[in-house]
């Protein structure tokens, strides 16, 4: 009687310790699954406006997004949508698919940050709206190569409302590029995040060779404009 009653408090003990490990490994699993993945927006901001050409109502939207996993992830499946107070997408025009998204760099290493500049035309100024960003990382097929900016400056084309920055890029890596993308945040006087510039161009460049970039955005409003101070620039580019 004693040892069947042994028995049976140890095999307790082993299914209740049993338990505890798989909880303890799924929830471990999950949290690094989510490490892995994760890519955090650390500043972003949109803006209504109408443009100075075409006169067509604008909705543009600026970001920065982090790699905060501990693998290298391309981040360029990532769509914007924007919602009325409804939640139904304001206008048809602006869709999932959206081809003015831009992401540079779109591949991102730990801990390494990206920018997102996007804009679409809607009928009409919306009342109220909210932007929804859903980023998809996956594991990239290609890695990214930062390349070596210099000469860089920031200035604006007031009669146009184009804010441009500026510089060469130069072919550090130890092969041939074909092209390259540049990406900026601008800032204002206290820090504070204003927008995004952006910039793809073909580049046949060879090892230590240079181009000159000229990374622009035309829909940040002339008063946020006017704030702007400081940036942040980079310029990548893409080998398989």
């Amino acid at each position: 009687m004693k040892v069947r009653l042994l028995l049976g408090v140890l095999l307790a003990f082993l299914l209740i310790l049993a338990g505890c490990n798989k909880e303890t490994y799924t929830a471990q699993h999950k949290k690094e699954k989510t490490k892995e993945g994760k890519v955090k927006i650390v500043e972003e901001k949109s803006y209504t406006l109408v443009d100075s050409i075409t006169h067509d109502h604008v909705l543009s939207y600026s970001a920065v997004i982090k790699n905060e996993s501990d693998k290298t992830l391309n981040v360029n499946d990532t769509t914007i949508k924007y919602v009325n107070k409804t939640g139904k997408v304001i206008d048809p025009q602006i869709s999932p698919n959206d081809p003015d998204v831009h992401l540079a760099p779109y591949i991102l290493k730990p801990g390494e940050e990206g920018y997102i500049s996007a804009e679409g035309i809607i009928n009409k100024e919306p009342d109220t709206y909210d932007v929804k960003v859903k980023i998809n990382p996956i594991k990239p097929a290609s890695h990214v190569k930062s390349l070596k900016v210099k000469e860089d400056a920031i200035n604006q084309e007031k009669e146009n409302h184009i804010l441009h920055i500026t510089g060469t890029a130069t072919n550090n890596t130890k092969q041939s590029i074909e092209y390259i993308l540049v990406g900026a945040a601008v800032y204002g006087k206290h820090d504070e995040f204003i927008g995004t510039t952006f910039q793809s161009e073909e580049a046949q460049l060879t090892p230590g060779k240079s181009i000159s970039f000229d990374s622009t955005s035309s829909q940040i409003p002339d008063k946020e404009l006017a704030k702007v101070k400081t940036y942040k620039v980079v310029a990548s580019t893409y080998q398989e």
